[in-house]
Formats: C-alpha cells, sequence, structure tokens
C-alpha cells in the first residue's frame, strides 16, 4: 500500500484525533496517535488536550522513535507505536483511546475479551458474519514501553489491535480509515459486553 503524503497524512490523522476526543475518549489528554509516513511516523506530542489538536501538535519521529521534526516531547507512549510500525509493514496507523469500558473489561477479563453474535463484529477486517467467535487481545500493562512491546510482539498477530490492562485500546490498521473503522467497532462491541455484564 502507498503512502499518502505529509500533509494529507497530517490532516487525516487531526481529524481522527478530533473525532476520537469528541467522543470522549482521551480524557484528561490521555490518548496518543499516529500515522506511518515514508520517513517514519507522526505522532501526538505528550500531553496535548485533544479537544483541541493543532498540526504543531505532532511530531515526525523515524521508527527508532527519534524525533525528526518538531519541538516538543513526543507521547510516553511514542515507542510503542514505533515498536507497531516495525513489527508489521501493514500497519499504517494506531490509534490509542482510554474509556471506561475498555479499562474495566481489560482489568476483568486479562486473558482476552470473546465476542460472539454481534452484527459489529463484521466492521472488523477479516469478519464477514456475526456467528463467529472472535477475541479481543489483552496484554498486561507496564510503564516500560520495551516491556509491553514484548507482550504485544509474543502474541502478535493482532489484526485490529489490543487492549492494555486497566488501560485502553490500541486500534491498529492498514489506513487512517480503517483503523478508525476498527476503533470505533472495538468500543462499540465493548459498550455491548459492558452492559450486557450488568445483567448477570
Amino acid at each position: 500500500m502507498i503512502v499518502p503524503n505529509t500533509e494529507t497524512l497530517q490532516a487525516d490523522l487531526l481529524a481522527a484525533i478530533s473525532w476520537a476526543a469528541q467522543q470522549g475518549w482521551t480524557p484528561a489528554t490521555g490518548g496518543n496517535f499516529s500515522a506511518r509516513t515514508e520517513a517514519g511516523y507522526l505522532v501526538t506530542a505528550s500531553g496535548r488536550d485533544k479537544t483541541r489538536i493543532q498540526a504543531d501538535d505532532l511530531l515526525l519521529c523515524n521508527l527508532d522513535g527519534k524525533v525528526l521534526e518538531g519541538n516538543s516531547k513526543p507521547s510516553a507512549e511514542s515507542n510503542l507505536h514505533a515498536a507497531l510500525y516495525r513489527l508489521d509493514a501493514s500497519i499504517n496507523c494506531v490509534l490509542h483511546t482510554h474509556t471506561v469500558a475498555s479499562t474495566v473489561l481489560s482489568r476483568r477479563f486479562p486473558e482476552g475479551i470473546e465476542l460472539s453474535g454481534f452484527e459489529m463484529q463484521k466492521a472488523l477486517q477479516g469478519n464477514v458474519t456475526h456467528d463467529a467467535t472472535i477475541s479481543l487481545p489483552v496484554v498486561p500493562n507496564s510503564q516500560d514501553m520495551e516491556e509491553l512491546a514484548e507482550q504485544v510482539r509474543s502474541g502478535w498477530p493482532m489484526p485490529w489491535g489490543f487492549l492494555v490492562a486497566g488501560h485502553g485500546i490500541y486500534a491498529v490498521g492498514d489506513s487512517i480509515a480503517s483503523c478508525r473503522r476498527h476503533l470505533e467497532a472495538i468500543e462499540f462491541l465493548l459498550a455491548c459486553v459492558l452492559e450486557e455484564s450488568r445483567w448477570s
């Protein structure tokens, strides 16, 4: 897949970040977002209010996580984004959010969250029926990004992304559009699972 030019990527990534923030998925400056470029990847700077995101809140880094353009510090989890881009050449976007459903359910089901019978499963790449049983992977949390990246590598492939226990979702996709679709579908499915848990 050809990577779009940096200007187009920047505009599309800013739109995706703003969209996620409008859903309430980036509380207290939480979350981080990136898109692959020819030189590496664009990623959000640390501590930025995602509801007020602007072009100068994005940094250009190489695939080793070194800042090539921009004067701010990258997100603490920028190195995990870099690790994902190095791990799988088909990943062109990573969107990371913090929501109640993803945080609670990733703690409740540390071995993974099983999904079956939901029509929205078909929004996840490779799924064509609600009848399938699929699992959203959950990896243990760590402040050490290399340790966290190793947890992800050991469980790969994770075609739509994964949850970090007590933390949130990392959605991946081969484009910003597909990554947004995966993120929105996963958030919807997790909200359904959380709602169903109240019945039992």
